[in-house]
């Protein structure tokens, strides 16, 4: 290849390169506004679609089909952002707007806190387990599978009128289950009954 042709070439592509840098200082958005990007994921990094992006206490936007939100400002400034969803642990931060940054945010769901809950179960972590099972429930008080893990988790730390208080409760609810009553059983006798 001919050397001469080879660095008109690259004299070219410095000129364009160039040219585009410097249109690019130019170039204003007609509002004046400048735009922060947010992306929510849950725990195993799917999108959660359509939660509530709320701004200092207004709601602003949804998120998409891919979790994403854009948020828009004339200034930068501290800004506190919440997340919320049914199902979902609402997330709550204080930001400063900074233009093409972007905020990355987990959210959690009962089960994700309940797979949590199982895993601290295995590493014998039972006040973990209480409050993670705590957390699910106040997400989903209707999660029998995660007022069972909090009761074997009660049993473990020999909180055992707590424990017998939810499997009681589950007994009445699901009705007689074998699974539940051989647990009751094994239970040492309590004199209080906690909820």
């Amino acid at each position: 290849m001919d050397s001469k042709f080879f660095m008109k070439v690259i004299l070219i592509l410095i000129v364009i390169f160039a040219v585009s840098c410097s249109s690019a200082k130019g170039v204003k958005r007609i509002s004046g506004e400048a735009v922060m990007y947010g992306m929510v994921y849950n725990s195993e990094n799917i999108p959660v679609v359509h939660a509530e992006v709320i701004v200092d206490g207004k709601t602003v936007i949804y998120t998409d089909a891919q979790g994403r939100f854009i948020l828009s400002s004339k200034q930068r400034k501290d800004f506190t952002l919440s997340l919320a969803k049914a199902g979902y642990e609402t997330v709550t931060g204080t930001f400063r707007f900074e233009p093409m940054e972007v905020i990355h945010t987990v959210m959690v769901n009962a089960g994700e806190l309940l797979k949590q809950a199982e895993y601290a179960m295995d590493e014998a972590r039972y006040n973990d387990v209480i409050k993670l099972c705590d957390r699910a429930l106040d997400l989903s008080p209707d999660r029998f599978d995660v007022s069972y893990l909090k009761a074997l988790s009660l049993i473990r730390l020999k909180e055992y009128g707590r424990a017998r208080y939810i499997l009681t409760e589950l007994q009445k609810n699901l009705g007689e289950r074998e699974y539940i009553s051989r647990v009751l059983e094994g239970i040492p006798a309590v004199s209080i009954n906690f909820p």
